[in-house]
């Protein structure tokens, strides 16, 4: 029997936070398609991209005309008509075709990053607002036991059967209840503001009190190695750089010819010769410094890519070292323990065996104990998630 009720616990936790989980991921989902700022972020991504196409497009033809006059003639004495297309080298069109190209990737990535920063910011704001209401159920409890003291305590002061001192001390413990469920209320809904800011302003509120299930991590170097392949900021700098190598091969291109191409007509006091006019030019002296300062650019992103991967790793231990400690500490916590203290206190209370000052002395220690479970719980399933915050690059893509 005792082995079917711990499957039976365990089951449901399980199922508490999957629930929860689902909760989180539908209100992550719905951020992400709602942000004002990663809406913004697309439209600009779109917008680089069609005026990289837009420069790699054939300028206007040119329509020249000069009319001359001349002493003794009326009218235009000579004329000349030039219509004329410049181009440039055909390869440099499709060389920078490939670098529009690169240039929409690395919107997408920087999309990706900033969508996985945003979901990141309201999954923390989340679990915040989970610990809030963990934390307002167990004053709300602790507020309606102290209510019941009070009533009791009423009657035994018109019995006789207690003191003034023991009723204030019962009326205050109250106050402060009340007022701690104040406090706690007010920061929630300024973190349900946070929330729904992050939402473009729509409506959106987490009630649960089950805080998410993240995977652990049993072996630091094989997920620092996996994390790191994925790693949204590594990704951005990586595409960074194949587009600062994409930009040193096109400025190579830079050194080929411009080509004229057009038609030339003039006339002279009646009599028109057609011709044909052809011309090139060569960008000898803009080229070196254009080749560079893409040098430059490329070398730049190469040391980028270099710290980008040593801020993640930084990151991923200093929070998997914060990680490995406060779980220690929660796991020496016997929550079990304090609830049960708080039955047999208040019953001891209510048999007479103790008194309304030493009962709120050992109270009030035992919920701060709970208050500090539920703080360093939250805490810890923050620092999983900024672990596993990679996770959420799939959301929204």
């Amino acid at each position: 029997m005792r082995r079917y009720l711990i499957a039976t616990i365990v089951a449901l936790s399980v199922c508490n936070a999957a629930f929860a989980a689902d909760i989180l991921g539908d209100v992550l989902k719905q951020i992400a398609a709602n942000n004002l700022t990663l809406q913004s972020i697309a439209h600009d991504n779109r917008a680089d991209v069609l005026d990289l196409k837009a420069a790699n497009t054939l300028a206007g033809p040119s329509v020249e005309y000069s009319p001359f006059f001349g002493n003794g003639y009326s009218g235009v004495a000579e004329s000349e008509l030039v219509v004329s297309q410049e181009m440039e080298f055909p390869t440099k069109y499709a060389a920078r075709n490939k670098q529009a190209q690169m240039q929409q990737t690395v919107g997408e990535q920087l999309l990706a990053k900033q969508r996985r920063d945003i979901l990141l910011q309201a999954q923390l704001l989340c679990i915040d607002i989970i610990r809030l209401n963990q934390t307002l159920a167990m004053l709300k409890e602790r507020l309606a036991n102290s209510e019941k003291l009070l009533q009791m305590y009423e009657k035994r002061m018109e019995a006789g059967d207690a003191n003034a001192l023991e009723l204030n001390k019962v009326k205050l413990d109250c106050m402060e209840v009340r007022t701690l469920v104040n406090e706690s209320q007010g920061e929630r809904t300024a973190l349900v503001q946070q929330l729904q800011q992050l939402n473009g302003g729509k409506p959106i509120d987490v009630t649960t009190t089950e805080l998410p299930d993240f995977p652990k991590i049993p072996d630091f170097e094989s997920y620092r190695t996996l994390t790191l392949a994925t790693d949204a900021d590594v990704a951005v700098a990586k595409t960074a750089l194949r587009a600062a190598d994409m930009n040193l091969k096109v400025q190579k291109n830079e050194w080929l010819p411009n080509i004229s191409l057009g038609y030339r007509r003039n006339t002279e006091q009646g009599e028109a010769i057609n011709g044909v006019l052809v011309g090139v030019s060569f960008p000898l002296y803009s080229n070196s410094r254009q080749m560079k300062a893409a040098r430059e650019r490329k070398e730049s992103a190469e040391l980028q890519v270099a710290q980008a991967k040593h801020e993640a790793v930084a990151t991923l231990r200093t929070s998997y070292e914060q990680l490995q400690g406060l779980q220690q500490v929660i796991d020496h916590s016997d929550v079990k323990l304090l609830q049960e203290s708080l039955t047999l206190f208040a019953k001891a209370l209510q048999q007479g065996e103790i008194t309304a000052l030493a009962y709120y002395v050992e109270i009030n220690s035992i919920y701060e104990k709970l208050q500090r479970h539920i703080d360093l719980h939250c805490q810890s399933v923050k620092l999983l998630a900024e672990l596993h915050k990679n996770d959420l690059l799939q959301i929204g893509s």
